[in-house]
């Protein structure tokens, strides 16, 4: 044990000595510098720039501002273009779609010239009762039958019955017609209009058609007439309500005022002395000479005074068998309608 104490001790001395030498202060000594990395180290995932990268990098970034700008201000303009160019080619569709439809769209005139067609036709082929009896057909055929009469297409002559053309009333634009007071005598009633005011008007009558005639009617006297009427027309009314006439005589009755009515009225017109003078009244034979006396003196057919109905429809089928023949000799068939006289359309 002592030994291995000595040993120890003297292997302490014998290694502290250097320890202690080395770390000694020495004036003046200067250690070696370490040497560092070659070429100095660049770290690869920061990239190292110079000075002026970022001013250039700058500019090039404004430059290319720039150019974006005028490439988006170009692309604009041309899209511009093409949306004036699309709305000239719209605008282009449009003109030649209007003429398109104009082209194949028929005017008012082609319009209303087919529609005077299609009802002179049917008109003559066709008429209800009603309308031959108030001279409607027989005007809408007289521009045809002028027209035939006028072109030298006139075929043989239709003639015409002379009551037929006595029992014809015409007047001046379709005007009314003093009608059933033409012939100044007594009027025929029928059954459901006879009573006090009938015999009030057989007497009152008379004398406003002379005193038309003369040219001194007055207004007292044509509204003395009219109360008679109003009356008249009140008793029938109340003779059918209270069901002391049948549905047919009251019809009957009321086709025969509202003729009547239209004749008074008829009365204070100023062409009134002439139709009951009979300077209206047709002077023919035939359609031709009919259609010739209708045009001279610019007259239409006015409506049948009751009991004359018989008259207009021979009258109306005369016409009608005078245009075919005329048509047919001519080598045409007419499919328009001229205008009526005076412009005037029914």
């Amino acid at each position: 044990m002592n030994r291995l104490m000595v040993i120890l001790l003297v292997g302490s001395a014998l290694g502290g000595a250097p320890l202690r030498a080395s770390a000694q202060y020495y004036p003046g000594y200067r250690p070696p510098a370490r040497p560092g990395y070659p070429g100095g180290y660049v770290n690869p995932y920061f990239p190292q720039r110079s000075p002026g990268y970022n001013r250039l990098n700058g500019q090039a970034d404004v430059m290319r501002a720039q150019g974006d700008l005028t490439n988006a201000n170009e692309q604009a303009r041309i899209a511009r273009e093409k949306a004036n160019q699309a709305k000239i080619d719209t605008k282009r569709k449009a003109f030649d779609e209007m003429l398109y439809e104009n082209a194949n769209t028929p005017t008012y005139l082609e319009s209303l010239t087919k529609d005077q067609a299609n009802k002179l036709t049917r008109l003559m082929n066709h008429p209800l009762k009603a309308e031959i009896n108030d001279g409607r057909t027989l005007n809408v055929m007289l521009p045809l039958l002028q027209t035939l009469t006028s072109s030298g297409s006139q075929g043989p002559p239709v003639t015409l019955p002379k009551f037929a053309v006595n029992a014809l009333k015409m007047t001046i634009g379709g005007q009314p017609s003093v009608g059933m007071l033409a012939n100044k005598g007594p009027l025929e009633w029928t059954s459901a209009l006879r009573g006090p005011q009938q015999k009030k008007l057989d007497k009152l009558l008379p004398a406003a058609v002379e005193a038309a005639v003369e040219g001194t009617l007055s207004t007292k006297m044509l509204k003395e007439i009219r109360t008679e009427m109003t009356s008249l027309r009140e008793s029938i009314r109340k003779q059918f309500q209270k069901d002391e006439i049948e549905g047919s005589s009251y019809f009957r009755a009321i086709e025969y005022y509202n003729s009547l009515e239209a004749s008074i009225k008829a009365l204070d017109r100023p062409d009134a002395k002439k139709q009951l003078t009979g300077a209206y009244a047709p002077k023919a034979t035939n359609v031709q000479e009919l259609v010739q006396f209708a045009t001279d003196n610019g007259l239409q057919f006015a409506a049948a005074a009751p009991g004359d109905e018989n008259a207009y429809k021979v009258v109306h089928d005369s016409c009608v068998r005078y245009a075919r023949t005329a048509q047919a000799s001519g080598g045409f068939t007419s499919s328009r309608q001229p205008a009526m006289p005076g412009g005037k359309k029914e």
